[in-house]
Order: C-alpha cells, then structure tokens, then sequence
C-alpha cells in the first residue's frame, strides 16, 4: 500500500508544480458564485433576456439566478453576477460597455462593472418586478419600468434617484429613450406615455391603444413612435414632439407581435400572428411588400445595422430577409421549441437566436453566421423550472424533469448533461430505478414514460386521463407507481408497461406517490386532502390519514418504514409536514416552517433527519426527526425548491427549484484535523512537497524550528530526506502548487549522496528525490497554453525543455507584425511554469506602449524547436 501511494504521489508531482488554471472534475460554470454549503449547481436557469454589448464581444443573459456573461465569440461563462435575491427580467448595457444594468422580480436594479463583474451600485425604490431598463444615450441616465406601474429615472454616476414618473394604470413592460436622449417612451399592456427627460413631465396625454400594443420601436431620428396593435391588427405611427397619431398602418389579418425600424428609418417592419412579415414606407404608409408565410406566427424581428438584411423568428424557426427585394436569403433551423427573440450582433456578422415556445423559455442560445447561415455558437446548459430530481443508486448521475418538457441526466462529477425529449408538455416527477437503468417520467402530457438510461430510448405508459403528478420505483424496480390528476393511483408491469391495478378512493387530484421500503404499501396524497395507504399485492385500501386541512402535496417514508411524512399547502396559509406512525395510523410529530406548499420532503439514510423545501425565497429545510426542531436551513436558491433528496450514504442533498437549478449540497461530516507528522513542516496534515521545499528554505537555520526534522539542533540535508523518506504520510489529496525546479532537486540530490546516508530510511528518502527529479524533467521541449487567457493587462507563458538551450519568445499580431520579442536567455533542462518561472509579457509593444484589443500569436524558439499558440487580450 505504501509503495502504490508513493508511485501515485510521485505521477502528480509535475501537476502539482504548475499554477495554470486547473480546473477540478467539474465544469467551471457550475462553481461560479456558488452559495454557502453548496458544491455544484446543475443548470444555468431559465432566460428572460439577451443583449450584446456595444462591442459585439460579450452576450448578457438575464436567467431565472442572475447575470450570465458569455464571450460571445468562444462561448465561454466568464461570470455568473448573482447578487440579485430572485429572477433578473431585464438587461442593458451602457452605450460604452462599461457597465450593465439589470432589473430584478426582488424590485432592485443592479449596476455591474462589466471589466470585473463587480456590484458597483444598487438601485432600490421600486415595490414590483422590474422588466425593463434602457440606458440613455449618452450613459448618463438610466430608465426602469416595473410591474408597480411607475417608471424611474436614475442618475448613473452617483445612483440617485433623478425622477419617478406615475400616471400608467397598468404595469410598465417596456422603456425606451429616444435616439436624443430627450424622451422617455413606457408601455404597459393599455397605454404608452411619452415623457420629457429634462422635467420629468408628460409630454402628451397617453397613448391609448387596443390590448397587448406594448411592442414599440423609434424611428432613428426619434421623431416617430410605431406602436403596434395587439388585438386590431394595426400599427399606430405617433408623431413624438407633438403626441399626434400621424398614421395608422392597416394590413395585418390578425394581431400585430413585433415592430422594427430599418436604421435609416424608410422602412417599419411588422411580425404578426397571422404568420407573416410586412414591410411600410414610412413617409407614405403604403405596403412596399409582404414576405412569404412563416410556419407559425412571427414573434420577433431585427433589422441589420447596414439595413440590408431583416431577421424574422417565429415558432419553428429564424429567417433571413434581403430588404431589397424581399427574397429570403437563409432560414436558420434547429430549434426545437421555437425562437423567442432575434438579435444582431453590433457589426452585424452574426445573429443570436433565442429558443422559446414553453414557460418558461428553453434554455438554448444559439449564434449564427449570417453570411452562410451556419452555426457558430450554441450556449446550452438553461433550463425551465425543475419540478423534480432523483439520484441514480451510485449517485453519480442526477435525473430532473422539468417544464421545458424534458427528462436530463446530470453527471454530478462534472454538471455536464443529457437531453431527454419526447415529452410534449411539462415533465411533473422523475424517478430513477433501483438498478440505476431505467428512469420514469411522469408529465402533464398525461403519459408516464420509462427511460433506457444507456440508449435514452422509452416506452410510454398511457391511461391517465389527466395530467402525471407522481411517480415511483417500487423497492424490487419491478413496478412503477403513479398518480395523476384524474384522481387515480395506477401501479404499471416495468417488464411488460402494462398496466396491474388502479386505485381510485381519491375524490381529487393524486399529487404524490410513494412506496414502503418493503415495497408491501404505496402511500399517496392528494388534493382532497387525505393520506392513503394501498396494500400493493391486493389493491386495496388499508388505511386513510385524515388530519390535513388543506391538499396533500408529498409523501415520503423512512427508511425503514416505520414513520410517514406528508406535506400539505395552499395559498396564504402556511404548509405542515406532518409525521405519522405507519403501524398505527397515528400522528406523531407536526413541522411548522415559513412554506406555503411542501412540494418536497426526503429522509437521509439513516433516518435521523428529514428536509424539506422553505418559502418562495428558495430555502431548504434540515429538521431533527426525532425532536421535530429545525437544525438549519440551506439558503441559495432564487425560486421555491420543488425537490429534494439524499443520495445514498447522506454525503450530499440534491435540490430543484423553480429557478431552473438543482444544487448539490454537501453535507459530510468536517472530518477532525490529523495528528501532526513529525515531517509535516507546514502542519498541513500531509508529508508533500511544500514539507520538502520548507525545509530547503530554513537551511543553516539553527535553534528550534518545525524544520529541524530530526531534532539535532540544525536544518541540513538530513532533515530534508527524513522528509523525503515520509513522504505521502497521511495524504488524502494532492498537493497544490509549489515552486520547484529539476536543478534545485538535482543539488539536494548530490548532497544527500555526499553524506553517505547507509540506513534504510535515508536510502529511502535518496530514491524519492531520484524519482522526483525522473518527473521534473521533461521528455520532450513544449509551448505551453499563457495564462490568464483572455488576459487583462498582462499574462505569462509557460514552457518546458527536455535540453538546455537558448530561449527566445516573439509576439505577433494577427496580421504577422512584430509586438515584442523576449529574450529569455540560456535555460537548463526543466519546465517553466509557475510565474517566477515562465516567460512574462506585460501586454506592450517593444515602445512600452499598451498593444489593442485582439488576438495574438507567441512563438517559442527554443535551439531547433519552434512552436507558435494563439493568445486574447480583451480590455
């Protein structure tokens, strides 16, 4: 056993001495801002909105737990702005891109340094959801419509309020300034108001218009406001100085969904529901021309910034428009539930498609190259509200189900993920067998589906005349049970799909199944708010628990059977768990928490304590089973947690919420710390090479010192092999990086030798320093990826030598000029990559003068070695 961790210690030595960026077995957006006590979120959340940034080089998505921040042309998660305590409805860069503003349903706005994703200012005062902000042109100001009908008007230097301005009667879905920065235009679903920046005033009185006509859009010289008509198939043209309808637009054979004006204003485009695309001359109100049928209706539009080209989205897919003549130039396909919204990037090469169709929207942004309609960039990984979660037996693997109408199978060691689909309505609970193979789905489509996890193929099981609530594995995984909307209980053949029995004593919908761990009962609870308990063999009925007051929404059994919990909720009265003796019938225990509805209950393994979902403020509850008493309360979701369970050994809580995500908490033991190892020199808990590189540092030193190894009075190179020799003691890790060359170890080596070291621990000891040389030394010459990348202002580049020779880096741009070339001088045999090692550049020109925005080339020149990799800065 010794001799195997020394071997594997000495492998991860040469990782150990690097600090490139080495990320763990997970996927490194599932650790951004993760709350306290979670170690991984699965899912990204569902989305309300997308912009890019002036620049073209970042796209924002505001999501069901924040900001996410992609670079738009890798696809890569630079961050995860999550200050914000619910779901973020808005988003808006500033003209300049430094900053973004986004606008939350917790009623504040945030703006974020965009360079550091830092909180610079939050901005509080509205009581309702904000779903719009805009920035005026110049930056100065910012604009926030909310659902608490007033919209505000913020100085963005200081983060004052300038301006509140009432008067709409409905909520406020949409803000605008105009190209002048001198108008305000807000629309809610009865009215739009124009009002004047500089007062704070009216600038007419509201624009009354039929129901739904909040989709609006200026004219570029900000004279001319196009509202378009929901209900009377019509687009209204407002003169903006004046307030005066100046024309009305009428074509449309049913409700008007989206306007966009061309950049130069000649041109006003209308999506309608009637499945088409009109194009109006301004001047004159006449139909130029009426593009070809969508499948479905047309839901978004956007012109190009040159004006040449029109992008349509509707249900089925995204098409492409030369303005001109009113050809279709692409249709861009792939989208499964349809496209939500269209936006071009800022030099409009490429186009942002997103995927909706379901509410909440799917979670797939794709980004398109325009001029051939190819696919660039697809950003997964978003997701509706998960309403359910189950872990595989080995706990390796996380089923959700969810109400983008999908099964997925999360890989816990890296948040990576597959899709199921065949659903065709949101998926209500999931459940995984007990051989780990099979998972079943039960969805409001009416169907319980059984999963082949290898193939991902299924079965359907119908019979439901309503929607799939619940469903469960008995303990054998010979029988799936479920519960359905049609007040039934139904209990189906896995082998076969056929169905055995149905159970019919509810008079309301079933909401919950769930079976003893002797799989002999099957408990439901339903909306008439009862507890039943069901004999599997017979089908029949042996015991009904009748203490709630208000729908049973969960039922869960203890481990070994003997206790059955049951949650119930309704609107405005606050959720119990209750906790019953299954022998007798009898309530034990009653759990009072801040919930609404117990969607979610789960008992550890061992039965000693049970969790349960909290309020819409997305807390999870850890109760003591034996004392009833709250132990402590998991914090970190933005939505309502409509799933929790244990894995099998209790180590870790999975838990899904309506925001989207399902987070794995950990929840094992701290262990105690270690007894302290004489040859632990840092008191670490493990013999490593930072105990090696400790003691070479305190050489000479004499007195008493944690590197005086053994006790002589003196730190020398006996002390350093006595570390040596103990290497790997007590390790359950690898050690982290250290500065360490081949030439340093090749001197401790020598010495070691010199002394003549004849007793068993010190030649063991002279064999790992042997061995630790064998792994800094490199079998081959190699450039090495700079790190950071992207960077900003300065980055450094590792490399590694398997002979001396004389080392020369030079930097290009992409055009082949020379930037700067470093002479690095001679370099002995070893690998260069920790920053006091590797090869720095400081992102200037052979001038000292700071080099743009880009891509650039580095090539290592290294004897006959040549070698040349790409690098980013972005500032």
């Amino acid at each position: 056993m010794k001799t195997r961790l020394f071997s594997m210690l000495t492998l991860l030595i040469v990782s150990s001495l690097s600090i490139l960026p080495c990320f763990a077995q997970y996927e490194a957006h599932t650790q951004l801002n993760l709350p306290e006590g979670a170690k991984v979120r699965l899912g990204k959340g569902w989305i309300n909105e997308i912009a890019y940034s002036p620049d073209g080089s970042l796209l924002a998505v505001a999501s069901s737990i924040g900001v996410w921040l992609y670079d738009a042309e890798t696809s890569q998660e630079l961050a995860l702005l999550s200050e914000h305590a619910n779901s973020v409805y808005s988003v808006s860069f500033s003209p300049g891109g430094s900053t973004l503003a986004s606008g939350s349903s917790d009623g504040a706005v945030h703006l974020w340094d965009v360079s550091t994703g830092t909180l610079k200012t939050t901005l509080r005062g509205h009581t309702g959801r904000v779903d719009s902000v805009s920035f005026s042109p110049d930056g100065v100001i910012l604009a926030s419509g909310s659902t608490d009908k007033t919209v505000y008007l913020w100085d963005v230097s200081t983060g004052t309020l300038k301006t509140t301005l009432r008067g709409h009667t409905g909520y406020v879905g949409s803000v605008s300034f105009s190209p002048d920065g001198l108008t305000v235009v807000s629309g809610s679903w009865e009215e739009v108001r124009l009002w004047d920046v500089l007062t704070g005033t009216p600038k007419s009185t509201s624009i009354e218009h039929a129901e739904g006509g909040n989709h609006m859009s200026f004219s570029p010289d900000g004279s001319t406001l196009a509202i378009s008509g929901s209900s009377d198939k019509t687009v209204y043209l407002w003169d903006v100085s004046t307030g005066t309808l100046k024309t009305t637009l009428r074509g449309h054979t049913n409700g008007v969904s989206s306007v966009s004006f061309s950049p130069e204003g000649a041109i006003l485009a209308g999506g309608s529901t009637d499945k088409m695309v009109y194009l109006w001359d301004v001047s004159t109100g006449a139909l130029k021309t009426t593009l070809p049928r969508h499948i479905t209706f047309v839901n978004s539009l956007s012109f190009s910034l040159d004006g040449a080209t029109l992008a349509s989205g509707s249900l089925t897919e995204a098409r492409l428009w030369d303005v001109s003549t009113g050809t279709l130039k692409l249709t861009l396909t792939g989208h499964t539930t349809g496209v939500g919204e269209v936006s071009f990037s800022p030099d409009g090469t490429t186009i942002a498609t997103q995927e909706s169709g379901v509410y909440p929207m799917s979670g797939i942004i794709r980004v398109w190259d325009v001029s051939t309609g190819t696919l660039k960039l697809t950003l997964t990984g978003h997701s509706g509200f998960v309403s359910s979660v189950s872990f595989s037996p080995d706990g390796l693997t996380v089923a959700s189900g969810g109400a983008d109408r999908t099964v997925r199978l999360w890989d816990v060691r890296t948040g990576t993920f597959t899709i199921l689909t065949g659903h065709t309505d949101g998926v209500n609970s999931v459940s995984f067998s007990p051989d780990g193979l099979t998972v079943a789905s039960g969805g409001a489509d009416r169907t319980v589906r059984l999963w082949d996890v290898r193939t991902g193929t299924f079965t359907i099981l119908t019979g439901h005349t309503d929607g799939v609530n619940s469903v469960s594995f008995s303990p054998d995984g010979l029988t799936v049970a479920s519960g359905g909307a049609d007040r039934t209980v139904r209990l189906w053949d896995v082998s076969t799909g056929t169905l055995k029995t149905t159970l019919m004593e509810h008079t309301n919908s079933v909401n919950s199944v769930s079976f003893s761990p002797d799989g002999l009962t099957v408990a439901s609870g339903g909306a008439d708010r009862t507890v039943r308990l069901w004999d599997v063999s017979t089908g029949t009925l042996k015991t009904t628990l009748m203490e709630h007051t208000i729908s049973v929404h969960s039922v869960s059994f203890s481990p070994d059977g003997t206790v059955l919990a049951s949650g119930d909720g309704s609107y405005g009265v606050m959720g119990r768990v209750r906790l019953w003796d299954v022998s007798t019938g009898t309530l034990k225990t009653t759990l009072m928490a801040d919930m609404e509805f117990v969607y979610a209950m789960s008992f550890s393994p061992d039965g000693a304590t049970f969790a349960s979902n909290g309020g819409s403020d997305g807390a999870v509850h850890l109760w003591d089973v034996s004392t009833g008493t709250l132990k402590t309360t998991l914090m970190g979701h933005t939505g309502a947690a409509s799933s929790v369970l244990f894995n099998r050994d209790g180590s870790t809580l999975a838990s899904g919420s309506w925001d989207g995500t399902i987070l794995l908490w950990d929840l094992a033991p701290t262990p105690p710390d270690p007894p302290r190892l004489t040859a632990d020199v840092n008191g670490d808990g493990v013999v490593n090479i930072q105990d090696l590189v400790a003691v070479a540092a305190a050489f000479g030193e004499m007195g008493e010192t944690s590197a005086d190894v053994n006790g002589d009075g003196v730190v020398n190179i006996q002390d350093l092999v006595a570390v040596a020799a103990a290497f790997g003691e007590a390790a359950d890790s690898a050690p982290s990086a250290v500065n360490l060359s081949a030439e340093t170890v090749q001197q401790w080596l020598s010495d070691a030798k010199r002394l003549n070291l004849t007793d068993a621990t010190s030649q063991r000891g002279i064999h790992f320093l042997e061995q630790l040389l064998l792994s800094l030394t490199p079998n081959e010459t190699a450039l090495l990826a700079n790190y950071p990348n992207p960077f900003n202002p300065e980055t450094w580049i590792p490399y590694q030598l398997a002979e001396p020779a004389d080392v020369t880096l030079r930097i290009h741009a992409v055009d082949g000029t020379l930037v700067r070339t470093l002479s690095l001088g001679h370099k002995a045999i070893g690998t260069y990559q920790t920053r006091s090692r590797a090869a720095y550049w400081d992102g200037k020109n052979e001038l000292g003068e700071p080099v743009a925005s880009g891509v650039y080339f580095y090539t290592l020149t290294a004897g006959d070695f040549n070698a040349t990799r790409k690098m980013l800065i972005r500032k």
